[in-house]
């Protein structure tokens, strides 16, 4: 079993995060709470395997855009009001970070594999002693080495030049831990899926957050546009980069708070 931290060991999480380039910390999420969310993310990637028209694709198991289904599954927006999440993303990144991306990381049973059993990086972008972003995977299954819990080369996120598997595979550790972890890793950290040999899907939740500057992976406000952002919360609202859109006319560069689309602040 991995070392998982209490949400009250903040600055020691941080620490082992910083050294590191991963950590693991409890959260207050329900079991019943995962297990809805864990059906539904099942339900759509059929859903979207469907609309996507593909039979064999790179990204079956992920979600383009899981804000998307927010009308139909608003508990699906829920996850990110949780405290122990956004308690160390703000560590991390200061404050004001949106999500850059909101997804999941499914692995089918019985030997199934995904795009990310290789050993990769998310973000091969070399800034020294600075975060612009970070990932966090929120298990929905207890991870075990036989339904392909996560490898991950502790110290790695200076490494920019990708080890050879024997030498990942031999120097990586597991990340095992229970199901309702928040796992946070460096997008600069090598790391890989495992193979799921269990009989079931190996699900978690996959947000990556980023400094309100950067440009999301998909427009998520765009993508939600079938939905009235007046529903939203304010704070749900900066989450999802609806106030960091970049300007498109004089109006809203110039204009008022109203009429500005960029009224995010950010350190």
């Amino acid at each position: 079993m991995s070392k998982v931290f209490s949400p009250e060991e903040l600055t020691a999480s941080v620490e082992f995060y910083n050294q590191f380039g991963y950590t693991a910390v409890s959260s207050t999420l329900s079991d019943e709470y995962l297990s809805d969310l864990r059906r539904i993310m099942i339900e759509l990637i059929e859903v979207e395997k469907k609309a996507i028209n593909k039979e064999n694709y790179r990204d079956y198991g992920f979600l383009l855009c899981a804000p998307y289904y927010a009308d139909k599954y608003p508990q699906i927006l829920d996850v990110l009001n949780n405290q122990e999440l956004l308690q160390f993303v703000e560590a991390i990144l200061e404050k004001w970070f949106i999500v850059y991306l909101y997804s999941n990381n499914c692995i089918p049973p019985n030997g199934g594999n995904t795009k990310a059993y290789k050993p990769h990086v998310d973000t091969p972008r070399y800034i020294p002693n600075y975060h612009q972003s970070i990932v966090a995977m929120i298990t929905m299954d207890d991870y075990t080495e036989v339904n392909g819990a996560t490898w991950v080369l502790p110290s790695s996120q200076n490494m920019q030049e990708k080890p050879n598997d024997d030498h990942f595979y031999n120097a990586a550790t597991r990340v095992v831990v229970p199901k309702g972890t928040i796992c946070f890793f460096d997008p600069k950290v090598w790391h890989a899926a495992g193979t799921n040999f269990s009989e079931d899907w190996r699900t978690c939740l996959l947000i990556v957050f980023s400094k309100p500057w950067m440009k999301q992976r998909v427009d998520i406000p765009r993508f939600m546009s079938h939905i009235d952002k007046n529903t939203l919360s304010r704070h749900m609202q900066q989450l999802l980069g609806y106030h960091c859109a970049p300007p498109a006319n004089f109006n809203e560069f110039y204009g008022n708070e109203h009429e500005r689309t960029f009224t995010q602040p950010f350190v």
